[in-house]
């Protein structure tokens, strides 16, 4: 009776809820044991974008030491990389040894043509790397869902509610009869009525969980990562924020901390907010200001004697669209019943009809936390969230708050973030306090979204760091800056925190002894070269010196903005160090990897521009400047080929297309001819012509898996500084006003004036090669190391043959 009593004390409108359910409570389950360990352990070390080219230059001037020694006592090489060098595409092909043709993964961006093969759409720009699913809560598709979820989800709670009556009745019945010695008759009545208690809790509580979850953000990946082969032969795994590794089906022998892919408590990827008082601003939460922003929304909140209510924005109400979803079925089924008579269907079609719009509206509600804001004085505001509040100067972050959003009172959603009061250009009086994404905390994991397989891993990884940590796979707030509502500086500082507490769970990680095989991945250098290559490289469009030598302290030394590459790449070296120093015993094997290497990214080039002015794709008539985007603009009936994602061009293929002109039998030769037009693109740069593309692969020259079909017919490789076009990636084309009036084809080439000013996407995959390193000597073949050789190597470094469909064999060791 101790549980009771401290669940009643703590939380009573819950315990009245969970009081029938709790007898029915069932004892752990059994856990498959490990293998022994092998003599030697293997460690994965990724490097989202560590550049070869760069790395190296770097070494030749001493300035990467560590790296340096593995280069002399063991390989250092630069390591090639996927058609298309995208993080989603790599990792996912590093993971699995497999080309993206069979991990099913082909891009951040993917062409569709729709959901229903005999009614398809025209083509539309899709998310490849990531998809939403409905699923049911039940035990095969939520196995991670506390029991009474499970229970109440099933069947509305009915069978439940018989167990707990049941339960129930035996229960007080011995306590009546046989401790408090009752009467039978009064035992049996007592019994009888807290039974029939037990039972109509359980039916109540049923409708405070939803039958079904929309928008689970699921993983496409559609093959098994090495750890999981190596888990299922018995060898104990650690990954850790290891990229398209989300979303998958735990194995007893591994335990998987998501990095890239994983969403935040929204489902979303990097929704940051600004909240302000700016007088220009006039959206309110949820809706806020999202007019020109690739994340994020700016909210208005209104001071009132130097205080202001307002609310954080957190995941879809889905509990209550449930109920809705739930009530407009059961009127559906009236409705459709003449055994009902005409009054009850014509008053259930009247209530379909209302509860239809209530669905359409719901399915977009939020849930909110509260958050209050108070003016101190010397411009500092305080903050509270969840309970807990702290002063914040004008420049200063906060520690982590821990908002909880309430979907009902058996499911709650917890979140952590961080916020930053920021700095104001002078003259100017308002509040701008940053807040950061709703991370999913770590040790109140979602059990419809979990963080980590098994899903107690993430707890298990906060508690041995002592805090909890960032969870959402792109954890740096990239975008913000991009968008420019934060500085260079408050970028960087994320970043660095970003990897600070990478590093703590690695160390605690590396410290124990219970792994067999370990995979970390550090992100950053992805960022960093992401976002300041306009610093770094003096030949950029952006690139100011007064801007580039701006101080900040970076990992504690002060740097110039110009120096944040070299200074992420120092930290690479000093990872690498202290995982080779430190953590190492003789006969361990370090692998360090990276999924892409980096340029700066100086031009954008229109591919659809481009294939107009070759005749290849043909303008609508009438064309205007909204139709510049999502293939708008294109008389599909004239068109031959059209590019949208990250570099890819796609036929428009006769009964593939709806508005297809190319017959199957020309695709090929269309494909090549387009190829070889595209190797002769130049570009004048100050009086110099250089080439722009360095290749165009053909893609079923080089891919043959089952899902070839998501891929493009061609994927082209830009040479160093050329990108593809911001408007490409989602099917748009340069347009500009004719002298005749109207639009026509603009610019193939222009400046890329965004700070997101270092690529490597649609970059030809030699140009942007990435690390490749270990303390052994590695026997590389002619072609090289690529990164579909480290699941295999890594395989056979744990006496494991590499199961059949991996692409490349195991490199050898010595």
């Amino acid at each position: 009776m101790t549980l009771l009593a401290t669940l009643f004390r703590r939380c009573p409108r819950r315990a009245l809820l969970l009081l029938p359910l709790l007898v029915l409570a069932l004892g752990p389950s059994a856990r498959t044991e490990p293998a022994p360990a092998a003599d030697g352990r293997v460690i994965v070390l990724g490097f989202d974008g560590a550049d070869h080219r760069t790395a190296a230059e770097m070494m030749a001037r001493g300035e990467m030491p560590n790296l340096q020694r593995l280069a002399e006592a063991g390989t250092f090489a630069p390591l090639g990389t996927t058609y298309s060098a995208e993080s989603p595409v790599a990792w996912a092909a590093l993971n699995t040894g497999q080309n993206p043709s069979k991990t099913g993964v082909p891009g951040f961006v993917m062409r569709t043509l729709g959901d229903d093969p005999q009614n398809p759409l025209p083509p539309m720009p899709d998310i490849g790397f990531y998809e939403y699913q409905e699923r049911p809560v039940d035990r095969e598709h939520m196995p991670e869902a506390p029991w009474y979820v499970l229970g109440l989800a099933k069947d509305g709670g009915k069978q439940l509610a018989l167990y707990a009556a049941v339960g129930v009745l035996l229960v007080f019945l011995i306590v009546f009869k046989l401790l408090l010695r009752l009467k039978l008759v009064v035992a049996l009545g007592l019994a009888l009525v807290l039974s029939a208690a037990g039972a109509w809790g359980a039916l109540s509580a049923s409708e405070h969980v939803p039958r079904s979850i929309p928008k689970i953000v699921a993983n496409p990946v559609q093959v098994d990562s090495f750890w999981e082969v190596a888990a299922r032969e018995g060898k104990r795994a650690v990954v850790l924020d290891a990229a398209m590794c989300w979303d998958r089906s735990a194995e007893p022998n591994a335990r998987v901390m998501a990095g890239l892919g994983l969403p935040d408590v929204r489902g979303a990827y990097g929704d940051w907010f600004v909240y302000t008082d700016d007088p220009y601003e006039l959206e309110k939460p949820p809706i806020g200001n999202t007019k020109g922003l690739t994340g994020g929304a700016i909210f208005r909140v209104n001071f009132r004697d130097g205080r202001a209510e307002t609310v954080l924005v957190g995941p879809r109400d889905f509990v209550e669209l449930d109920k809705l979803k739930r009530q407009l079925e059961k009127q559906r089924e009236i409705a459709a019943d003449p055994a009902k008579g005409y009054a009850a269907t014509d008053a259930a079609a009247q209530e379909v009809e209302r509860l239809e719009k209530e669905v359409a509206k719901k399915a977009d509600d939020r849930v909110e936390a509260p958050m209050t804001l108070e003016k101190l004085d010397g411009g500092r505001l305080r903050v509270t969230i969840g309970g807990r509040s702290e002063d914040l100067a004008v420049g200063e972050w906060s520690e982590w708050f821990e908002p909880v959003f309430e979907l009902s009172p058996l499911i709650k959603a917890h979140a952590i973030t961080r916020v930053k009061l920021l700095e104001q250009e002078p003259g100017e009086d308002r509040i701008e306090l940053f807040v950061d994404v709703m991370h999913i905390d770590p040790r109140n994991p979602l059990f419809w979204q979990p963080a980590s397989q098994p899903i107690t891993y993430s707890q298990d990884l906060a508690a041995a760091a002592g805090r909890a940590f960032e969870t959402v796979g792109w954890a740096c707030i990239t975008m913000a800056y991009k968008d420019e509502k934060i500085d260079p500086v408050t970028m960087l500082q994320d970043i660095e925190y970003t990897l600070k507490w990478r590093e703590e769970i690695t160390r605690r990680s590396l410290e124990s002894d219970d792994w067999d095989v370990l995979m970390t991945v550090f992100s950053t250098p992805d960022r960093v070269q992401h976002m300041t290559y306009h610093f770094y490289d003096e030949q950029h469009p952006l690139y100011d010196a007064e801007a580039a030598n701006r101080k900040m302290t970076f990992f504690g030394e002060e740097i110039t903005l110009k120096e944040a590459i070299p200074a992420i790449y120092r930290q690479i070296d000093r990872i690498v160090g202290m995982v080779t120093d430190e953590y190492m015993a003789d006969d361990d094997v370090l692998l360090v990897c990276a999924d892409h290497g980096f340029q700066s990214f100086r031009h954008q080039v229109s591919l659809n521009a481009w294939l107009a002015r070759e005749g290849y794709l043909v303008l609508k008539d009438g064309v205007n400047g909204r139709m510049g985007n999502l293939l708008q603009f294109v008389d599909w009936d004239r068109t031959k080929a059209y590019a949208l994602g990250l570099g890819m061009i796609y036929v428009n293929q006769q009964g593939r297309e709806p508005g297809g002109i190319v017959p199957a039998n020309q695709v090929d030769a269309l494909s090549r001819e387009i190829r070889e037009r595209l190797l002769a693109l130049t570009h004048e740069v100050d009086g110099e012509t250089h080439r722009v593309v360095r290749d165009v692969t053909v893609m079923a020259d080089v891919h043959d898996g089952p899902f070839l079909d998501r891929e493009g017919e061609l994927m082209v490789g830009f040479e160093p500084h050329y990108r593809v076009s911001w408007n490409t990636t989602t099917g748009g084309v340069s347009l500009a006003r004719q002298e005749g009036g109207g639009f026509g084809v603009g610019d193939v080439i222009y400046p890329n004036d965004s700070h997101w000013s270092g690529g490597h996407v649609s970059v030809a995959p030699d140009a942007v090669a990435g690390i490749f390193a270990s303390n052994r000597v590695v026997d590389l073949p002619a072609s090289g190391a690529h990164l579909l050789h480290i699941a295999p190597t890594t395989l056979q470094l744990l006496g494991i043959a590499p199961p059949p469909g991996l692409d490349l064999e195991a490199l050898p060791l010595r």
